[in-house]
C-alpha cells in the first residue's frame, strides 16, 4: 500500500514510527499538512494542493493523523476535492498514548485506524457530538454549553437520544467519530442503555464519552462492563475539583484495562457577544470549536453556541436569533435531502455573528457562583 500522512504534528509523526516498526509493507510517500512544510525523517512536507499535483492517481490511501474535529473535516473534505483514494482515520486517543495501530502481523487494527466510507447515494458526516443531559455536577464560568444558567436542568430522555441515533443513521452513510457528553453525562440515569444503543447502531464508529470525572470512581460494575462491551473510549477534563482525584481516577480505569485520556484542564475562554456585531464569516473561519456538530433533542445543530443562546434567551431575558434551516435542523422532516444538509451544516450560519473571536477572553477554571450569569459568558 503506498500511502501519505496527512498531519505533520505529533500524531502524524508517532503513525509514521509506528509504521516503520510495524507495518513494513506501507510505503510512505509523503506527508500533506496545510501549515508545516519542510520534512519529517526523510520524507517531504507538502500542502495539500501541492501533493495532489505531484500524486495525482499515485497513492492508495491517505491516513489522518488529527485529534481536533475541525481539523479532521477539514482534512476529508480537501483529500475528496482531489482525489478518490482510501481515506483512513487515526483514533484520537491513539497518537496522544502512543497505541500501536498495527496488529502483529502488521495488518490495520481497525480500533485504532478505520476507513472512513463513502456512498454516492448518501454523504458522510466526519463527526458529531450529543449532548445527552444539561444537568452538571460543576459550575463552570463560561461553560460552552451554558449548563448552569438553566435553574432545573433536565436529562434529555434516552428515548429521544435513540430516535435522534436512528435517524441519523438513516440520513448519513457513514459517521467515523461520535462523542457523547453533557452536562456531566454520567449523571444520566439511562447512560449505559445510551451507550449500548450508540454501539449497536454505530457498529465500528469511534465512540467517545466525555467527562469531568468526578462521579467515575462512584460508578458501578455495569457501568464499567458496559465500556468494555461496547469499545466506547473515556475522555476526563479534569477541572481543578478534580485535581485531587486524579490518581484515584486514572487508578480505576486502568484496573478495567480502558482506553482512556485524562487530561489536567484550566483554560478556559469567552467570546460571545450579547448583540450580532460580529463578522459572521470571519468568526466561522477562525473559530476554535469549528467542527463541532450538535445532535440535540431532535435537531442537528452547527454549534454548541447555538444551545447557550437558546438558554440565555430563557433565563436572561436576552434577545438571541437562531434560525432554523441555518443554525439548526429538525432532522425528523421526512423530506430531508442529507447531502443538502451536509453542506448547510458545515457553513457559516447566523450565529457566527455573536461571536468575537479577535477579543477572546481567556481564565483559569473558575466557578460563577451561586448563580451563573451572562456576564460568565460574554465579552461585552
Amino acid at each position: 500500500m503506498k500511502i501519505a500522512i496527512f498531519g505533520a504534528g505529533k500524531a502524524g509523526k508517532f503513525l509514521y514510527e509506528s509504521i516503520n516498526i510495524y507495518a513494513k509493507d506501507i510505503d510512505i510517500v509523503a506527508f500533506i499538512d496545510n501549515k508545516e512544510s519542510g520534512k519529517v525523517g526523510e520524507l517531504h512536507v507538502f500542502k495539500p494542493d501541492k501533493f495532489f499535483e505531484k500524486y495525482k492517481s499515485d497513492i492508495d490511501a491517505i491516513f489522518l493523523a488529527a485529534g481536533a474535529q475541525k481539523t479532521v473535516k477539514l482534512m476529508i473534505d480537501k483529500i475528496r476535492k482531489y482525489s478518490k483514494c482510501d481515506i483512513y482515520m487515526l483514533h484520537d486517543i491513539s497518537g496522544k498514548n502512543r497505541i500501536n495501530p498495527f496488529l502483529e502481523n502488521g495488518q490495520i487494527n481497525s480500533r485504532y485506524l478505520r476507513k472512513v466510507r463513502f456512498s454516492s447515494e448518501k454523504p458522510t458526516l466526519p463527526y458529531f457530538e450529543v449532548p445527552i443531559t444539561d444537568k452538571c455536577n460543576l459550575n463552570c464560568k463560561g461553560c460552552l454549553f451554558a449548563c448552569n444558567a438553566i435553574k432545573g436542568s433536565e436529562h434529555v430522555s434516552k428515548e429521544q437520544i435513540i430516535k435522534d441515533a436512528k435517524r441519523m443513521a438513516e440520513l448519513f452513510y457513514d459517521v467515523p467519530w461520535i462523542r457523547i457528553l453533557g452536562g456531566e453525562p454520567l449523571m444520566h440515569p439511562d447512560i449505559e442503555e445510551i451507550l449500548s444503543e450508540y454501539r449497536n447502531i454505530y457498529p465500528d464508529s469511534e465512540i467517545d464519552l466525555c467527562t469531568n470525572g468526578l462521579l467515575i470512581t462512584k460508578m458501578n460494575e455495569s457501568f464499567f462492563k458496559c465500556l468494555i462491551d461496547n469499545n466506547i473510549t473515556i475522555h476526563v477534563s479534569g477541572y481543578k475539583p478534580t485535581y485531587n482525584q486524579l490518581d484515584k481516577i486514572d487508578e480505576k480505569l486502568k484496573e478495567y484495562k480502558l482506553v482512556y485520556t485524562l487530561l489536567k484542564r484550566d483554560d478556559f475562554a469567552k467570546y460571545y457577544t450579547k448583540q450580532p456585531t460580529n463578522d459572521a464569516k470571519h468568526s466561522f473561519e477562525n473559530c476554535i470549536a469549528s467542527g463541532c456538530r450538535e445532535l440535540y433533542r431532535g435537531r442537528l445543530i452547527r454549534c454548541s453556541a447555538v444551545i447557550a443562546f437558546e438558554k440565555f434567551n430563557e433565563q436572561f431575558n436576552t434577545s438571541y436569533i437562531t434560525k432554523e434551516n441555518e443554525d439548526w435542523f429538525d432532522i425528523h422532516k421526512p423530506d430531508i435531502n442529507a447531502f443538502e444538509l451536509k453542506e448547510k451544516i458545515d457553513a457559516c450560519s447566523n450565529a457566527c455573528k455573536y461571536c468575537d473571536v479577535d477579543n477572546m477572553e481567556e481564565f483559569s477554571w473558575d466557578y460563577a457562583g451561586n448563580e451563573a450569569g451572562l456576564k460568565d459568558y460574554t465579552v461585552d
